[in-house]
């Protein structure tokens, strides 16, 4: 209790300490609500049921503080800045906005891009409107620092009817300069009226450094809005990765939502979906691909709160060494939300004796008309079909990579932007034994 209790005063002092004369009263008055929540609550403990088997003492233990700088960009991370072709890229060096490397300017019609700091100046526009409206800081602890801390970020808005071509792509990098630092990236989306488009972010950082990225982002659709959302977490080998997704669709708005962790020392991202319109759909699916010493976890939330919505989860994970992964999942169907289809799925493929997959597909249905369903599975390789590819000459590493890649590529075929589809499967095929024979089968 006395490493909470310190823990929750220095993050008060960094709230205390911060300028806040250019932030408007409305602003103000969450920041302070979402700060006064953290020091109520604290950091979870593992007797809180979220949180039960998710790896936060090195997080807990540790105070970190935002860069006042960014640190330098190496030419490694420098490369691997644009993966996404012809996207507009926006990009956050240790938690501060790069204007030099974004492109805030080169913008297609219907789509416009501003700083947090520059959306807030905006009265009575988008951020007043939805920031901080729908991700919960109540019952988040990361979403109250997220919120009470941040001063970087962007607000996306797609305007009624737009259908920007051009993919935006956000790139998070923390650097080899951030040890006990903290990064607090806010992100809100907002669809307007039957608009549709692709947002793409990505989170990398460089081996050595103990960093925290908590980012959270609030995805709003409005009525038959369609939106693509991708995310891809590769931090670094000592980097913590802990943050939220929140999107609100409203009546026949679809999102169709794809999330891979490849990296980082403990990494966990949590979903929050609301189908508050009549008619509206989710297309989550995710894969968690773990070395040893790696920790990776899933949480869902998706709360049908109207009638004929459908919701489809699948989430795949390829546990190596010896790392473990959680994944819960929970399906809310409200009494109103009658005609609701959904259905949850998450499978675990253990490589080793060492690896440890926690699996919790959950139904909470109070509609007597739906149509529900969840599974899960943990196992290892099937060994029959292992002894078939051996037969026929293919080595023990080879035939294990092949069943392998071919349990996990499956995660990859829905993502619809082939140079984000080919850069994922690098990550897959790295984790591989006998990677060689199985590019070669591509």
């Amino acid at each position: 209790m006395e490493a909470v209790a310190e823990q929750k005063s220095v993050y008060l002092q960094d709230f205390q300490r911060r300028d806040r004369s250019a932030e408007p009263a409305w602003w103000e008055t969450r920041r302070e609500a979402a700060m006064q929540r953290f020091e109520a609550n604290g950091f979870p403990t593992r007797k809180v049921e979220a949180w039960k088997q998710t790896r936060l003492a090195h997080v807990t233990q540790e105070h970190f503080q935002p860069a006042h700088s960014p640190g330098t960009l190496g030419s490694e991370m420098h490369n691997r800045l644009a993966v996404v072709e012809d996207a507009v890229r926006i990009v956050f060096v240790d938690g501060i906005l790069d204007t030099e490397r974004s492109e805030l300017e080169r913008l297609p019609d219907g789509l416009r891009v501003r700083s947090l700091a520059d959306a807030l100046g905006e009265e009575g526009g988008v951020a007043e409107s939805h920031l901080a409206r729908h991700a919960d800081a109540e019952a988040h602890p990361f979403i109250a620092l997220n919120t009470a801390l941040s001063t970087q970020g962007v607000v996306i808005e797609v305007g009624s009817g737009a259908a920007p071509q051009q993919p935006i792509e956000l790139v998070h990098v923390m650097t080899a300069d951030t040890g006990s630092v903290a990064s607090w990236p806010r992100v809100l989306i907002h669809g307007a009226t039957s608009s549709e488009f692709t947002v793409v972010q990505r989170y990398m950082g460089a081996d050595g450094a103990a960093y925290l990225t908590a980012p959270v982002t609030e995805i709003i659709g409005e009525a038959n809005s369609h939106i693509g959302f991708y995310q891809y977490v590769e931090e670094g080998d000592q980097g913590a990765h802990l943050g939220v997704i929140h999107a609100t669709l409203d009546r026949d708005a679809q999102l169709t939502g794809h999330a891979l962790h490849a990296g980082g020392r403990t990494v966990r991202t949590d979903l929050y979906a609301n189908l508050d319109g009549p008619g509206c759909s989710v297309n989550l699916n995710g894969l968690y691909l773990l070395k040893s010493g790696e920790f990776a976890d899933f949480h869902t939330w998706t709360r049908h709160h109207a009638d004929h919505c459908t919701s489809q989860q699948r989430f795949k994970g390829v546990l190596d060494g010896k790392s473990e992964a959680v994944f819960d999942g929970l399906i809310h169907v409200a009494r109103d939300a009658q005609k609701t289809d959904a259905e949850q799925e998450n499978r675990n493929l253990l490589l080793s004796p060492k690896a440890l997959a926690h699996s919790n597909p959950r139904l909470e249905i109070y509609a007597d008309d739906v149509k529900c369903g969840h599974g899960s599975t943990v196992g290892q390789l099937d060994e029959a079909a292992v002894f078939y590819l051996r037969s026929r000459g293919v080595s023990e590493d080879e035939a294990r990579g092949i069943l392998t890649f071919a349990f996990a590529n499956e995660m990859l075929e829905p993502v619809s932007l082939p140079s984000l589809r080919d850069y994922e499967r690098e990550a897959l095929l790295s984790l591989l034994p006998g990677e060689e024979a199985v590019r070669k089968l591509l």
